[in-house]
This record gives C-alpha cells, structure tokens and sequence, in this order.
C-alpha cells in the first residue's frame, strides 16, 4: 500500500471518529445530560452563576429531569432566590421525587423567604434520609438564629459538627454564629478550620476575610477576599465585601471598578448603589448622592450606615427635619453612636429644638475628652434655652488646650441600672450597661470586679476586655488596663479599640508604644481621619514636621477646613517646615473660627513672632493666650520669648 493511500485511509478513520463523537455530544445535549454535568460540575466549584444557566439548559431539553431540578434549586439557593429554588422543588415533587430528599433544600430555600417557621417544620419532618441528617441539623442551626433562639442553634450546629466534623459548611456557620454570639475568638477558630478543611470554598474565604478585617485591618482582609474571587470572580456577596473593604480603606478607584462588575452582574444591586453614593458624598458631589442612594429603592433604608448617609445629606440640604427623621431612629438603635449623635443633636439645634439638642449630647458632653464641635453646640444649645451658666462652663472647656483622657461612654438610661446589679454575670447584654453605670457613679473597684468575672466569662469577646480596661483605668490601674485592652485587641483591632489602648499606653508611661499602636492602625486603614490626626500630632511631638504636616494634610481633605484646632496645627507644622506665608494664612484663619481659645490665640502669636511680621501684636496674642490658659507651660515660654525679643528690638532702637 503506497504512504498516499495509508493517509487517505487514516484520514477517513479520523473523519469517522469525529462524526461519530459529534452525533454523541450532540445526543448528549439534546438529551440534557451534558448540560446538567457541567451544571453540576459548576456547583462543585461554587460557580452558581455559570451552573443556573447550564441546568436551564438541561431543564430546557428534558423537563421531566428531577436531578436537573433539584440541582437548579440548589443553584438558585446559592443566589440567594429562595422563590425560584422552592419552584423548582415544588415541580421536582410534582415530577415523583422524594419529598424527604429535599427537605434539608427547601428549608433552605424558606429561610432566604423569610419564613422561618415553615423552613423549621420542613426541618423536622420525619422522613429526611439518614445521609441528610447532618445537613439538616446544620440548617436547623440557622433556622433557630434567624428565629432568634440562640441556645437552640448552638445545640443544633454542635451536633452538626458531630455528626459531620469535617463538613466545611458545618464550621462556617459556627463560625457565623459564634461571631453573632460576640465570640470574636470562638470564630476565627470556626472559619480557620473550615479553610484548612476546603482551602477553596468561597465561604470559607469570605468569613476569614471579613473576620480578618475586624482583626487585623483593611489591608490584611484585601487578600482574603482577592482569593476567594480568584476561585468565583462572579461572587456577589464576595465582590460586595470586597468593594466595601476597598471604599473604607480609600481605595474609591477601585471600589468604583468593583461596584461597576457586581451591577454588571446584578442589574440594580442596592449595595453597589450605595457604596457609589457614599463615594459621591464624600466627594462633595451631594445631588450625585442623593442621585444613586434613590437607586436602592428603599432596601437598605433599615440599615444604619444608609441611615447616617441620608441624614448627613439632608443636613447638607438645610432641611432639618428630615435630617432628624433620618437620624432619631439610629440613635435610639445605636446609642453609643458618638457620629450619629453628633449630627442629630445639630439637626435638633437647627430646627430650633433646643432642649431635645442639649438631651441628644448630653451624654457626649458629660465625658471629659468630650469634642470642642460638641461642646460649643451644646453651649448655643443652652444659650438659646438661657442657660448662660451652663453655656460658659461648655465653652470654657471647649477652648481648653488640652484634652483630657477618654472615658467610657454612658447612656443617660443606664442609670436605673445602678440600683440593681444583674443576676447573671456572663451577660454582656446587660452587664456591660451596668459597669458603665458603676463608672460613671464613681464605684470603680465594684466596676472592676463585675468586668473581670465578665472577661473570664467570655474569653472570646473583646467587648468584655474593653469594658474591663475601662474599669481598671477609672481605677488608676493603668498598666492592667494596657494588658485588657491588648487581649482586646488581639481579638478586633477596631478604632475604637485601638484608641483606648493608644490613650492606656500615653497614661501608663509609653509614649513610643502608644504611637507603635496608632502607626500599625493606621497603616491597616490609610484613610481613618482620626488616626491621621493622632499619627500627626505624634510627629509633631518628635519633630518629625514634614511626616506631621502631610497627615494634617490629608486630616483637612477629609474632613474640611472649619476645624479651628486643625488649623492651628498646620499652622505650626507649616512654620516649622518653612512655609511662613501658609503658618500665617492658617494661624490667622483658625484664630478667626475660635478666638476665645488659648490654642488658636498662641498658634497665631507664635506664628506672627517667628516670621517676624508684627512683635507687639505678636505679644499681645501670647499674652491672651496665657492669660486663658495660665498653667500651660509651653504658652508661657512662648510669651517669654516673644517679650525678651521684643525687649531686644527696643532696646536696638533706643541705642540708634
């Protein structure tokens, strides 16, 4: 056989073969049963997306396939659409599947409805097969959560754990729970077990994710939720915890390019709305705010973050009224909302109530490191209610150099507390109200006792630190408070968290480690204003001017020009980095906003005195300075260097 006709024959052969393959794939597919494996191979992977459109083409070409409807539902369950996946159970039934079968699915489905009652009664049906059982007690966990029975959950997902330890899924939702419970510790054992046992589910990831990012900080999160969409770019509860990670931590670029995908993917998702309506606001762009809030349609209106943002955009618009509407309901859900209470306690004033102004600030006004925005307002508050005394007392501590150490803040409705402790002292519930109310009465050591049986309580929980490095610094025991706080934040590296033990390590002798702390903050959330402001006023204090005036920098770009105090800073930091003509611009301007300080009055005659520009003015200002603040040491040596100089000059005169 000569080599042309071998070649025709094999060629022919290969022809054959692919025909032959053809007609297979295509039997294949008409059939239903290419789609459906690939449908279900996508589920595998945790690719819902791509699966829900395989499996309604193996629905398409046979609707009589039960498997392709159960696994559509469970497609539609990973999506979040509870109604669709209960439809295409309800038809799987129809069709003579097994009721028991999918149970442990439809519940599911119910609980995303809502209906979590009906989800339990599927739950509990005698007839879930044996190799399901593990499944339904780890939803029967969530069942009971969402129903608000937290004991009975626990039960449930310990059992499941029981039953099927290494089920990834059953230490997700521990971990889930556990976190609700405020057993932050609790949690991150959940979710590192549940990565360890499926390194490539996309729950998994997403949990250590947003348990990393209360743990550690922003930019430690970023990596985690960059894994799980390397394995699903498509995930959109993943994408919007990513964008949302990214919008706090500055990154608004590419917070905008992730909204932009998770909108591609979910036409109208009200979380990318929002979050590109929270970037707008902070823009300035108010009318672009309002614009793309609108575009939730109301579904987030319960939440407390879209409820601060209208009320700051209605503030914005002049109109009270509604910026109270938006604000009252939030602060009675969060009372410890210095921010929320803040911008109520304005919009109070500006509607002319002025008791409900100076009743909403109250408690902000009562701690001792109590902000001078605050304390002027609540002064005019006063004034309009003709409260002169009480208004000079507030503005007096407003124009104070320095501010003294933060106290635990206290609700005005915690003092019924006092009179009763509570019965049960693992309850941070009702607890954490009560020591409060023991400091702020002054029954430090009381206070100290109750935190410490509460901490050994709830090993886990950084509240129960907190509260206890509150007790122990009332108590003047600041280096225990130091340790309380550090286990605290161990567990949840938050502001908050990290400012009590930055102001812990100032008391307790420190200096160098309390500015380690706002550095390592700072450095996980770039964009955190009030770390900025600590970080700079770090600098300033070793000299460090340049470092100092780019962090005030970036303060004034957050958060505007109106802060008197600020100005005064940057005034100083641009003196001390030879910038003479922007000191003064910036000394004059913060002396004009508040005048009766000591701060702006010294800030502006020692920027007049070092450039040169007016030395009796120049005096004259230190000498107000002084004379509101006369136990100030550092405004003292500044007029006595002013004076001998100024004597100087006069005395070259007279000898001319």
């Amino acid at each position: 056989m000569n080599r042309k006709r071998l070649f025709l024959l094999v060629g022919i052969g290969a022809l054959l073969l692919s025909a032959a393959a053809l007609w297979q794939w295509r039997a294949h597919e008409a059939d239903g049963t290419a789609p459906l494996a690939r449908g279900i191979a996508a589920l595998v992977k945790g690719d819902a997306r791509t699966a829900r459109v395989e499996l309604l083409n193996a629905i398409r070409a046979d609707p009589q396939s039960i498997p392709a409807r159960i696994a559509q539902a469970q497609a539609l369950v990973d999506l979040d659409d509870g109604n669709g996946a209960q439809a295409e159970i309800e038809r799987a039934r129809a069709l003579g599947g097994r009721p028991g079968d999918m149970r442990v699915l439809m519940a599911r489905a119910l609980l995303l409805q809502g209906r979590a009652d009906a989800a339990l009664a599927e739950i509990e049906a005698d007839d879930i097969p044996p190799s399901f059982a593990g499944a339904a007690m780890r939803v029967a966990g969530n069942i009971h959560m969402a129903r608000g029975d937290m004991a009975a959950a626990e039960a449930a997902l310990d059992r499941a754990r029981e039953m099927a330890g290494n089920d990834p899924e059953s230490w997700i939702d521990t971990g889930r729970y556990r976190l609700m419970m405020g057993d932050q510790a609790g949690a991150i054992v959940a979710a590192d077990r549940a990565v360890a046992l499926a390194p490539k589910n996309g729950k998994a990831l997403l949990l250590r994710g947003e348990l990393t990012r209360s743990q550690y900080g922003l930019v430690a999160a970023l990596p985690w939720f960059e894994r799980a969409l390397a394995l699903n770019p498509d995930s959109v509860p993943v994408l919007e915890q990513y964008a949302a990670t990214l919008a706090d931590a500055g990154e608004a670029r590419r917070m905008l390019s992730v909204t932009r995908r998770l909108l591609a993917l979910t036409p109208g998702n009200a979380r990318a709305w929002f979050m590109q309506a929270v970037m707008a606001a902070r823009a300035g762009r108010a009318d672009l705010a309002r614009s793309l809030l609108a575009r939730t349609q109301g579904r987030l209106d319960g939440e407390p973050a879209t409820m601060l943002l209208r009320g700051v955009l209605h503030l914005n618009d002049g109109n009270a009224t509604l910026a109270i509407e938006a604000l009252a309901p939030l602060v009675q859900q969060q009372p410890d909302n210095a921010m929320a209470r803040t911008l109520l306690g304005r919009a109070y004033y500006l509607a002319a109530d002025f008791p409900s102004a100076a009743t909403t600030l109250a408690p902000i006004v009562a701690q001792r490191d109590a902000d001078p925005y605050v304390l002027t307002l609540a002064a005019r508050a006063q004034e309009a209610m003709g409260e002169r005394i009480m208004a000079d007392d507030m503005l007096a501590r407003a124009l104070w150099p320095d501010r003294p150490s933060a106290d635990p803040f206290a609700s005005a409705d915690d003092a019924a507390l006092a009179r009763s402790a509570p019965s049960n002292a693992a309850t941070a519930q009702e607890n954490i109200p009560y020591i409060r109310t023991l400091l702020s009465t002054g029954q430090a050591e009381q206070a100290v006792a109750r935190a410490r049986l509460l901490s050994q309580a709830n090993a886990g929980a950084p509240d129960a630190y907190v509260i206890w490095g509150d007790a122990l610094g009332a108590a003047g025991r600041q280096g225990e408070a130091v340790k309380a706080y550090e286990m605290a934040a161990n567990l949840r590296f938050s502001r908050d968290i990290a400012l009590r033990l930055a102001a812990a390590l100032q008391r307790a002798g420190d200096p160098a480690r309390s500015m380690q702390v706002v550095h390592l903050f700072q450095s996980q959330n770039p964009d955190d204003a009030q770390m900025q402001r600590l970080a700079a006023a770090g600098y300033m204090a070793s000299g460090k001017w340049r470092e100092a005036l780019r962090m005030l920098k970036a303060v004034e770009a957050r958060i505007g020009s109106n802060d008197a105090l600020l100005m005064a800073d940057m005034a100083r930091a641009s003196l001390e980095t030879g910038d003479e003509e922007r000191a003064r611009a910036y000394a004059a301007f913060a002396y004009r906003q508040m005048p009766g300080s000591p701060i702006t009055a010294d800030a502006y005659g020692w920027t007049l005195f070092r450039t040169g520009a007016n030395g009796q003015a120049a005096v004259d200002l230190l000498e107000k300075a002084v004379a509101l603040a006369p136990g100030q040491p550092r405004l003292r040596a500044h007029l006595e260097q002013a004076r001998a100089e100024l004597d100087k000059r006069k005395d070259r005169l007279v000898a001319r």
